[in-house]
C-alpha cells in the first residue's frame, strides 16, 4: 500500500506534545504523579498521528483509483463522442437526401390541396354503429320545411320578375346594388326562418364556417349557370347582365313558356342532319326552307335566349335560397329526390359488371338531374367512374321524400336496369331489389323473375302479413288474430287441407312486428291482399287516421295508388257499419263518421239503432257559442243511449242521454222540417251549454219517416 506523510498536521500535533512534555518537566514538583498521566496522554496523541496517518492513506488510494476509473471513462467518452461525430454526419447527408425528396413531395401536395379542399363539400361518411344524427320524426318535419321552402322559392321567382318589369334594381339605367343587397337579405331572412322560426338575428347567429362555405359552394352554382347561357356573358358587366335578364323577363310576358317553340327548333336540327348526308337537291331544298324561315329562325332563336335568361334568374333565387336552407336547415342538398334517385342509381351501377354502355348512360342521367349543389354532380361522376356506390342508405328516403316521388324514382330505377345493366344473374339482381325496396319503401317490378317463389308461398307470406298487422298494429293475441283470419280471401285461395296447419303456426307464433307481404306487384294477389288488410283494418280498433296512412305506405309499396287503399278503407268502413246497425242509415255515412261511430260501438253484442246528421247546436241568445273540437256532430243510437258525437280522428262524445230524459219536437222551416232534441246531459266543459240539438231532414222526405227510428227509440208513435 503506498503511503504519504502530511508534514504539516504531524508537525502541529509533535509541536503540542512537546510544549505539554516541557511545562510538566518544568512543574515536576508542583504536579506530582500527576504529571505521569500527562506524559501518558501525550504518548497517546503521538501514537494518534500513527493512525491518523494511515487512515489518510487510504482514502488517498481510493482517490486515485477513482481518479484512474474517471479518466477511463473519458476516454469512453471521447470514443463514443467521435462515434457521434461520425453518426451525426451520416444522418445529416441522409437528412438532406430526404429534404430533397420531401420537397418534390410537397409541391405534388401542394397541388392537390385544393382537390382535398373541394372534398370536403361532398357528403360526409355516416358511422352505422353510431346513432343517427336525427330521428326519423325529425327528418320528415325537415322534409315538410323544404316542401315550404319550394313554394317560397316559386313566389319569390315570381315576385322578382314583376320587379324587375318594374325595372325597381335600375330606374336610372344604373344597377342600385342596396336595392339588390336587401332583397337578397329579405329573401335570407324569410328562408332562414322557415327552418328556425324563433330565431331573432339569423345572420348573427349562423355558424361562420357554414357562410362561408356556403357562399363558395353559391360561388360555383352561378358559374355554371353562365357557362349554361347561349350568349357570351360571362364577361359582361352587372348593368349589361341586368339589361339582358331584364329583356328576357319582358319577352316572358308577351309569351306564357317557350316549350311551344322547341319542336321547330328540333324539326330544323334533324332536318340539317339529314340535309348534310343528302343530295345537292336535297341541300338546295334546305337553303330555300332555311331562307324562307330566317326571320322566324331569329325570333326562335331570342325566345331561346330569353328562356336561358329566365333560367339564370330563377337558379339565383333557387342558389341563395338552397345555400341559406343549408346553413340553418342541415343537410338540404341530400333531402332531394333528384340527389336519391343520383344515390340509388350509383348504388345499381356497383351491384353490376361495369360495361361501357351502363357507365356512359348513368353518367348522362347524373348529367341531366337538378341537383342542389354541383358538388354533388361531381362525387357522383366519381362515384360511377370508379364503380363506387353513394351509400344511399345514410340518406332516410322512406322519410325525407314524398310517396309520388319514391314511385318515381323506383321507376326509373326499373327502367334502367332494364335498358342498360348487363349481368343480370338472379341473384345479383335478388340482393339489389330488396335492398332497394327497403330503402325507398316501394316494391319494385323487375322483368327478370329474381324470387323463386311460387303462388302458395306468396299466399302463405301474405297470410303471415296480414297477422302481423292483427298482432302490431291491433294489438291483437295471435290466437284472436287467428279466428279473424279464417274468414280472409287470401287464405281462401291457399288448399283448404293446408289451411289448419299454417293457422295453428301462425297461433302458436304470429310476428309482433308488421311486414309487408313479398307479393308480385303484377299479380292478381296484390288486390285481395289489401282488400283484407282494409276489411281487417274497419273490422278491430283501433282506426285511426295513422294506420290508414300504413297501409296507404303498404299499397304504395306494391305499387298501387294510396288512393285506391283509403277507398278500400271507406268501403269497408261502411259495410262493417251496416253490420252493426239496425236496418239501413237514411243516407250515406261519410268515411271520417262511419270511422268514430265504429269507434263508439265497444261491444259486439249492441247493434246500432240510428245514426243521424250532420246536427247542429241551439245556443241561447247572448251565449257565445262553444267550438267543439273535431268534425261534424252526429247522433247515434246504442240500445238505450244517445250519442253526440263530433266525428274526429279520436270521437269526442259531448252529449249523452236516454230515452227516459231527452224529448223530441218537430221544427218546421221555411222548405223543410227538423227535429229538435232537448234534456240529456251535456259532457262540455264551457260556461254555457247549448239549449238543444237540431237534426235536419232531408228536403224531399217527410218528418216522420226521416225520424222514425229515433222516435221510435224515444217512445213516440212517429205522424206522417
Amino acid at each position: 500500500m503506498a503511503h504519504r506523510w502530511h508534514y504539516l498536521p504531524i508537525g502541529l500535533v509533535i509541536s503540542g506534545v512537546l510544549a505539554v512534555c516541557a511545562a510538566a518537566a518544568a512543574n515536576h514538583a508542583a504536579l506530582g504523579w500527576w504529571q505521569a498521566l500527562i506524559y501518558a496522554g501525550c504518548a497517546a496523541a503521538a501514537g494518534a498521528t500513527l493512525l491518523f496517518r494511515r487512515k489518510l492513506g487510504l482514502v488517498e488510494v481510493e482517490l486515485d483509483q477513482f481518479r484512474r476509473r474517471l479518466a477511463a471513462e473519458e476516454d469512453r467518452l471521447n470514443e463514443q463522442r467521435s462515434q457521434l461525430e461520425v453518426l451525426r454526419r451520416t444522418v445529416e447527408d441522409e437528412l438532406q437526401s430526404q429534404a430533397s425528396r420531401l420537397d418534390k413531395r410537397e409541391q405534388a401536395l401542394a397541388d392537390r390541396l385544393v382537390t382535398y379542399h373541394e372534398w370536403m363539400e361532398f357528403p360526409q361518411p355516416t358511422e352505422l354503429s353510431q346513432p343517427a344524427a336525427a330521428s326519423d320524426a325529425e327528418l320528415a318535419a325537415l322534409a315538410r320545411k323544404d316542401r315550404e321552402l319550394q313554394e317560397l322559392l316559386k313566389a319569390e321567382t315570381k315576385s322578382l320578375y314583376d320587379r324587375i318589369l318594374q325595372n325597381k334594381y335600375a330606374p336610372q339605367g344604373q344597377v342600385l346594388l342596396p336595392v339588390i343587397r336587401d332583397d337578397v337579405l329579405a329573401l335570407v331572412l324569410r328562408v332562414a326562418r322557415i327552418y328556425q322560426p324563433t330565431i331573432e338575428q339569423p345572420l348573427l347567429e349562423a355558424s361562420l364556417p357554414r357562410v362561408l362555405r356556403g357562399i363558395s359552394r353559391a360561388s360555383l352554382q352561378l358559374l355554371v349557370v353562365l357557362d349554361e347561357l347561349p350568349v357570351n356573358i360571362q364577361g359582361a358587366s352587372l348593368n349589361t347582365l341586368y339589361g339582358y335578364v331584364r329583356n328576357a323577363v319582358s319577352a316572358w310576358r308577351m309569351y306564357k313558356s317557350a316549350e311551344p317553340y322547341w319542336p321547330y327548333v328540333n324539326t330544323a336540327y334533324y332536318l340539317g342532319r339529314f340535309a348534310l348526308g343528302a343530295n345537292p337537291i336535297t341541300l338546295g331544298a334546305w337553303w330555300f326552307v332555311s331562307s324562307l324561315g330566317t326571320r322566324g329562325a331569329q325570333a326562335i332563336a331570342q325566345h331561346v335566349i330569353n328562356r336561358q335568361a329566365l333560367e339564370l334568374l330563377s337558379s339565383l333565387v333557387r342558389v341563395i335560397g338552397y345555400e341559406v336552407a343549408g346553413i340553418y336547415g342541415g343537410d338540404i342538398r341530400h333531402r332531394d329526390a333528384n340527389w336519391i334517385y343520383a344515390a340509388e342509381l350509383t348504388e345499381l351501377v356497383s351491384q353490376f359488371p361495369l360495361s361501357r354502355d351502363s357507365l356512359a348512360h348513368a353518367l348522362r342521367e347524373v348529367g341531366t338531374l337538378q341537383l342542389r349543389s354541383e358538388y354533388d354532380r361531381a362525387f357522383l361522376y366519381r362515384c360511377l367512374a370508379g364503380r363506387k356506390s353513394a351509400h344511399p342508405e345514410q340518406y332516410s328516403p322512406a322519410k325525407v321524400l314524398s310517396m309520388e316521388e319514391r314511385r318515381a324514382a323506383a321507376t326509373r330505377l326499373e327502367r334502367f336496369l332494364e335498358a342498360f345493366i348487363h349481368g343480370k344473374s338472379a341473384d345479383r339482381v335478388a340482393q339489389w331489389k330488396s335492398a332497394a325496396e327497403e330503402r325507398l319503401g316501394v316494391k319494385l317490378s323487375v322483368s327478370l323473375k329474381v324470387s323463386p317463389a311460387t303462388v302458395r308461398d306468396q299466399i302463405v307470406d301474405a297470410v303471415r302479413s296480414l297477422a302481423s298487422f292483427l298482432v302490431s298494429i291491433k294489438q291483437l293475441e295471435p290466437p284472436e288474430a287467428v279466428k279473424l283470419l279464417a274468414e280472409s280471401t287470401v287464405l281462401a285461395q291457399l288448399p283448404a287441407e293446408e289451411r289448419p296447419k299454417l293457422l295453428e303456426e301462425l297461433a302458436a307464433g304470429a310476428s309482433y312486428f308488421f311486414e309487408h307481404a313479398d307479393l308480385d306487384p303484377d299479380g292478381d294477389l296484390v288486390e285481395k291482399y289489401l282488400d283484407d288488410l282494409a276489411a281487417l283494418h274497419a273490422a278491430v280498433p283501433p282506426r285511426g287516421a295513422g294506420i290508414e296512412e300504413t297501409l296507404a305506405d303498404v299499397a304504395a309499396y306494391l305499387r298501387r295508388p294510396p288512393k285506391k287503399m283509403h277507398a278500400l278503407a271507406e268501403k269497408h268502413y261502411a259495410a262493417r257499419l251496416a253490420q252493426r246497425m239496425i236496418g239501413d242509415p237514411a243516407r250515406k255515412i261519410p268515411p271520417q263518421v262511419a270511422r268514430a261511430a265504429l269507434d263508439l260501438l265497444v261491444d259486439p253484442a249492441e247493434p246500432a239503432r240510428l245514426l243521424l246528421g250532420p246536427a247542429t247546436l241551439e245556443w241561447p241568445d247572448g251565449g257565445r257559442p262553444e267550438t267543439v273540437a273535431g268534425g261534424e256532430l252526429w247522433l247515434l243510437g246504442v240500445d238505450q243511449r244517445l250519442i253526440l258525437f263530433a266525428a274526429a280522428e279520436q270521437p269526442q262524445v259531448i252529449w249523452r242521454g236516454t230515452p227516459r230524459d231527452v224529448h223530441a219536437e218537430q221544427a218546421r222551416q221555411l222548405l223543410g222540417s227538423s227535429c229538435r232534441l232537448t234534456g240529456g246531459q251535456w259532457q262540455t266543459n264551457g260556461r254555457s251549454q247549448p239549449l238543444a240539438i237540431r237534426l235536419p231532414a232531408a228536403l224531399m222526405s217527410s218528418y216522420a219517416g226521416q225520424f222514425r227510428p229515433l222516435l221510435e227509440m224515444l217512445g213516440n208513435s212517429p205522424k206522417h
